[in-house]
């Protein structure tokens, strides 16, 4: 799975590629949930050392995208209703936040950038195949790209890395969604909204991106036939 992330101009080490390609990896599904993450299978994989390798666990340990337990080594966290309540009630906190921000210092490149991700995004859903893994990880690429313009213009850089951390330790769950039956003329129109709301400085749009956020939570707990939150997640 690609993430939709900006080009840099500086090469990255081996343990930056090492802890890309892992994140990757987890994110889209490659390294399934529970996974033991034994540096000799790891160097196989990625035809990478040791060094670089334990770097990157490190690394992503503190990312939160890697589990470290004791004497039984680094694996991939499992998927439970305890981590995905978490990491949506704290993406409802701070992304809210960073688009109000965004809001304040946005100028007309940021608007650019929102009408544009949301184009893109459009597209991706007008030729949807969600039997298709390669479907699902270029529009989870298209999706991102589209959360991360709306907040592209907040002028706090550990912020925005937050946001992006939680939104990716997300996409694990946000991918069972994607594969089952939903409603795709709603869930663009959802993004329409919220694109018009944002580039109007709606008030409202920092609780519109908290709900949408929620919703996602909770269509996701229904297909893992787990029980909703008793305060709703969406706000409703």
């Amino acid at each position: 799975m690609l993430i939709d992330n900006p080009s840099s101009d500086d090469a990255p080490t081996l343990s930056e590629a090492a802890a890309r390609r892992l994140r990757q990896d987890i994110v889209g599904g490659g390294l399934p949930p529970a996974t033991r993450l034994r540096l000799r299978d790891l160097s196989a994989r990625y035809g990478l050392g040791a060094t670089p390798l334990r770097e990157a666990l490190a690394r992503l340990a503190a990312e939160g995208f890697v589990m470290l337990e004791g004497q039984k080594g680094f694996s991939v966290p499992p998927v439970t209703r305890a981590h995905l309540l978490d990491i949506t009630r704290s993406r409802q906190v701070v992304e809210p936040e960073a688009l109000r921000l965004a809001m304040e210092q946005g100028r007309e490149e940021w608007e650019d950038g929102i009408v544009a991700s949301l184009s893109l995004l459009r597209h991706e859903i007008g030729r949807r195949d969600p039997a298709s893994e390669e479907w699902v990880d270029a529009y989870e690429a298209r999706h991102h790209r589209f959360h991360r313009a709306l907040i592209a213009a907040c002028p706090l850089p550990s912020l925005l890395r937050f946001c992006d951390d939680l939104y990716l330790q997300k996409t694990r769950y946000r991918r069972l969604m994607e594969t089952a039956h939903q409603d795709w003329a709603r869930m663009l129109a959802v993004h329409e909204s919220l694109a018009e709301s944002v580039l109007a400085r709606s008030a409202e749009a920092p609780a519109l991106l908290a709900s949408h956020i929620g919703v996602t939570a909770e269509l996701v707990l229904a297909l893992l036939g787990e029980a909703p939150p008793g305060k709703a997640l969406s706000g409703g």
